[in-house]
């Protein structure tokens, strides 16, 4: 097939009302978000397609309620020899599954090398790091990728197959027609988070606020621990009611500690409490949350919680909240955006936004005046 046809893709999908595609998705929980207005316009086009998830265990609660998705599969592989055992034994269960077609949302050869074992037809994906061969759709990246929120370069591949759903992606100001992200709290999350919330009485009184004071990606999308135990100090002063709950991974929980420790009793540690079903649920019954760029921050920006996102290394204009419900937090620098994982500098990025400016925007999200 040649690159720039999509006629196959969608006559097959469409003469056949039993087409499974198989969707493999990116490998980080905030990535995986950026990509549900993109599975939600292949489910449009293709209604009666079956919709199977191809992805990583952490990432598969994103998918697990939605009512785009039929089929979730876990991907896990190690490395070395082992890994690539288990890379062909999944490649062989794939190609035994009679998937009519793969879209490939990962930019990754791996991604594109496994799907190509299984020898699913018609795959589409990103033509990048050398892996057009493995693609009968090869999609060239779009010139503006840099400047524009990823949540449009994963429509943009199925934009290719012809969507069209109303969004005009040439618009001056594409928020004016804003695609939704889409993320459902799977039912086990939202109970887990009202146990836990009960717990502490946090349904009662004051405003209920979250701290996501970590990020994967590395510490150069943290802002220092001494804002965090500042904010919340200054928080539960001025709102004396207020209830701050820290999330964070099990790793996190000694950062979380000493947030809470200094917060005093209003502070709750949460970190390695929660899966992340339960993190969400929490999300979803927060009055606000105050976070780096990191996988909780899209979450939020899904569920439309009032936020205030916290931004140093990192670019808001390709990956910060996709929503209008959010304020940022950024001192632009010469180096800005560096989009490394650690410092080399002095880290002025982060370092020099001050407790009181991010006070201000939390008393503004809360709406108190």
């Amino acid at each position: 097939m040649e690159p720039g046809s999509n006629v196959d893709f969608n006559t097959v999908i469409s003469l056949n009302k039993h087409a499974k595609i198989l969707v493999r998705s990116t490998n980080w929980i905030g990535d995986a978000i950026m990509t549900t207005p993109a599975i939600h316009a292949l489910k449009r086009r293709f209604p009666e397609a079956a919709i199977h998830i191809l992805a990583r265990p952490w990432v598969l609660p994103v998918f697990s309620a939605s009512p785009d998705v039929d089929t979730l599969i876990e991907y896990t592989v190690t490395r070395g020899l082992e890994g690539v055992k288990q890379r062909l034994k999944l490649a062989r269960i794939l190609g035994r599954a009679g998937y009519d077609a793969a879209v490939l949302l990962p930019n990754s050869m791996d991604s594109a090398l496994v799907i190509w074992l299984a020898r699913i037809p018609n795959r589409l994906g990103y033509e990048r790091d050398c892996r057009g061969m493995f693609l009968d759709l090869p999609v060239p990246v779009p010139a503006d990728k840099a400047g524009r929120h990823e949540v449009y370069y994963y429509l943009n591949l199925v934009d290719y197959l012809g969507r069209e759903d109303g969004i005009r992606m040439d618009r001056d100001d594409e928020r004016t027609s804003l695609p939704r992200l889409r993320l459902v709290v799977p039912t086990q999350g939202r109970q887990g988070a009202e146990r836990l919330l009960k717990e502490i009485g946090a349904q009662q009184g004051g405003p209920l606020v979250v701290f996501n004071p970590g990020a994967a990606y590395g510490p150069a999308k943290c802002w220092p621990v001494e804002g965090f135990k500042a904010l919340g100090q200054a928080l539960v002063s001025r709102l004396k009611e207020c209830r701050i709950v820290v999330l964070g991974t099990a790793r996190e929980k000694g950062t979380a500690g000493s947030i809470c420790k200094a917060i005093g009793k209003n502070g709750y540690n949460f970190a390695g409490r929660t899966s992340l079903e339960e993190a969400m649920g929490i999300i979803e019954l927060s009055d606000l949350l105050v976070t780096n760029d990191s996988g909780l921050m899209h979450v939020g920006a899904a569920l439309s919680r009032p936020m205030v996102a916290i931004f140093g290394s990192t670019n808001p204009v390709t990956t910060g909240p996709w929503s209008k419900n959010s304020v940022i937090i950024r001192h632009e620098l010469p180096c800005s955006p560096c989009l490394k994982r650690e410092c080399p500098t002095k880290f002025e990025c982060m370092r020099s936004i001050t407790p009181e400016e991010v006070l201000d925007a939390c008393l503004y999200q809360l709406n108190v005046g």
